[in-house]
């Protein structure tokens, strides 16, 4: 009766480890797999180029939607739209020849549009 108490148990421990192990699996394939951002072609993805921590739970973040980006700010209650920003030329055909220039300093991308901007101005 002992032997088949041990049998028993040993038979669940070894079921319950399959079906954790099956479920590790499958989040990892569906995390990698990411069925609902597949994006029509020739359009961008909604992405993060870049934040800028100001305090703590509070940043500035630039996304790109489409080609037009959006200068964010970020915290812990809400997301406000601080102003929308064209996206620069220069990056146009940078992306598509491998060389991915939107991953510089959030500085330097908003000094660049603050210039070019200024210039307009004035």
């Amino acid at each position: 009766m002992e032997t088949d108490l041990a049998a028993n148990a040993l038979k669940t421990a070894g079921s319950l480890l399959l079906i954790l192990g099956l479920i590790i699996c499958l989040f990892y394939v569906l995390k990698r797999v990411r069925f609902g951002s597949a994006a029509a072609p020739g359009l961008s993805r909604m992405r993060v180029l870049t934040t800028l921590s100001l305090a703590p739970k509070r940043s500035i973040a630039i996304v790109e939607v489409l080609n037009e980006w959006l200068v964010v700010g970020v915290g812990t209650d809400s997301i406000t739209l601080l102003t929308r920003i064209d996206r620069p030329e220069e990056l146009h055909g940078a992306e598509t020849a491998g060389n991915n220039k939107a991953e510089d300093s959030f500085g330097s991308l908003l000094m660049s549009k603050i210039g070019r901007t200024q210039l307009k101005k004035g």
